[in-house]
């Protein structure tokens, strides 16, 4: 491949520590004089430009130089504008090379290599194994040369670790909603139809499934309530206490309370009048007691 290149070479590229490739003047050469029968590609290593020379004549490369040489080679293909071996750069890290040793440089580069995709996949990565990232040498020297842009990716990071908390949370809520709306559906369904033990029939098969999951634990539930000598203790039976309030909730939530067959709904409706009369008493009575305040305060103003 060398002899190659060399037959009929007419442009001289110099290289870092002296090194000389010969190449042809239509495959590479310096647009700003085009004259000119030497140019300089600087920067990069000798054989990391040797590379990039065969992939303008050929289109080809060897694995182990993409390996060796893809950070180079991508600003190369940026540089003198190349979008095939860009691509191919770009391919490369996405499928084999990206890890979380060298994520940080390669970030940098795609940032400064206007290669969007490239750096979503690295931010990705980043957001992803932060622990381990953060201790790479590319964070510690990124820490020295852009801090600015470490301090955005830790904010970053912070937004996305938020995020995440977040849409946990939501989803517990989710579930909890869930897991509620089918114990209603349970209860109803026990109270109104009846199921295995409790309710006005019950089945000819115990062991056959109504169809309902929550049935089973709410019997269990209720047999509970109608024995536990400690329901009316205060701070007394935990079982208890979530059997009422899924009958209060259920009575929050009946539109139909005369007709409705669960057990004290229109008790506990009866209840929350009750309450909701008795808060309005007590905030006209705070109000008032303000304005008595106030009366009284303006009276004696003057002593």
């Amino acid at each position: 491949f060398p002899y190659i290149i060399a037959h009929g070479a007419d442009v001289l590229i110099h290289t870092d520590d002296n090194g000389l490739i010969y190449a042809h003047s239509n495959v590479i050469q310096d647009k700003r004089n085009s004259r000119r029968k030497s140019i300089s590609i600087l920067g990069v290593p000798h054989d990391a430009v040797r590379v990039f020379i065969r992939f303008l004549c050929s289109s080809c490369y060897e694995k182990q130089d993409m390996e060796d040489f893809a950070m180079h080679l991508l600003v190369l293909s940026h540089v003198y504008v190349v979008p095939h071996l860009k691509r191919v750069c770009e391919s490369q890290f996405e499928n084999t090379l990206l890890n979380k040793e060298n994520v940080i440089d390669v970030f940098q580069l795609a940032l400064l290599c206007d290669a969007p995709r490239l750096g979503l996949l690295c931010h990705r990565m980043i957001l992803k194994s932060y622990e381990e990232v953060s201790t790479s040498q590319g964070w510690i020297a990124m820490k020295q040369s852009h801090p600015s842009l470490r301090k955005e990716l830790v904010r970053s990071v912070s937004y996305e670790l938020n995020s995440l908390k977040q849409r946990s949370r939501k989803q517990k809520e989710i579930q909890t909603y869930t897991q509620l709306y089918d114990a209603m559906e349970a209860f109803v369904h026990i109270c109104r139809d009846g199921c295995r033990e409790i309710g006005p029939t019950k089945v000819e098969n115990p062991h056959v499934s109504c169809g309902f999951q929550a049935c089973n634990g709410l019997e269990m539930l209720l047999k509970h309530l109608a024995v536990c000598k400690l329901r009316s203790i205060p701070g007394g039976c935990s079982r208890c206490k979530r059997m009422w309030q899924l009958l209060e909730l259920h009575s929050r939530i009946c539109v139909d309370s005369e007709q409705c067959k669960v057990p004290l709904c229109s008790s506990f409706k009866e209840r929350m009048k009750q309450s909701r009369k008795d808060e309005k008493r007590w905030k006209l009575l705070v109000k008032n007691e303000h304005q008595e305040n106030w009366r009284f305060s303006f009276l004696f103003a003057g002593y």
